[in-house]
């Protein structure tokens, strides 16, 4: 993580924030992302009903690497693992992409609430213990596209073992 004060590094931030703002903007179904320099490609929750229901009854995530949580603005999120067969590692991020907190292999179908902390603004749920390299140093969240050519483009390239 970059630990100074630079103007290129403020820069750097707003321009991530307000790209993700648009995630909710966007009408996005799938986005692609990076987490700690590592490309991905998530399916986008960004309205409450989407939310509620995330990767609930699913079995498998492929093709895709995961979901993002998108909120309107930061608050303080719990989520939980009912009726998700998929243990999974959920990364909370702030509107900046920075990272507030990590949750490692949430128990598949388990009710307790998972506390993501507050002004959280961003969660992204992955497969539990697919990405270690990711979890090694979650620390910056970015947006590089919704939608279109790009995610497309990044779908059809993607070689990915079955997950099971």
């Amino acid at each position: 993580m970059i630990a100074h004060g630079s103007k290129e590094v403020t820069t750097m931030f707003l321009l991530k924030a307000i790209t993700l703002v648009s995630l909710l903007n966007a009408n996005c179904d799938v986005a692609a992302i990076e987490i700690a320099k590592r490309p991905l490609i998530v399916m986008v929750a960004n309205a409450s009903d989407e939310r509620s229901r995330g990767l609930m009854r699913r079995r498998v995530l492929s093709p895709f690497d995961g979901m993002i949580f998108a909120y309107d603005s930061p608050r303080h999120v719990r989520l939980w693992m009912q009726d998700t067969p998929l243990p999974l590692d959920m990364l909370f991020f702030d509107g900046n992409g920075r990272l507030v907190s990590l949750h490692r292999n949430a128990v598949p179908l388990d009710q307790a609430p998972i506390d993501g902390g507050s002004n959280v603004q961003y969660v992204v749920e992955l497969q539990a213990g697919g990405h270690p390299d990711i979890l090694a140093e979650p620390n910056i969240l970015e947006l590089n596209a919704c939608n279109g050519i790009l995610v497309d483009e990044q779908l059809r390239n993607k070689t990915r073992r079955p997950i099971p």
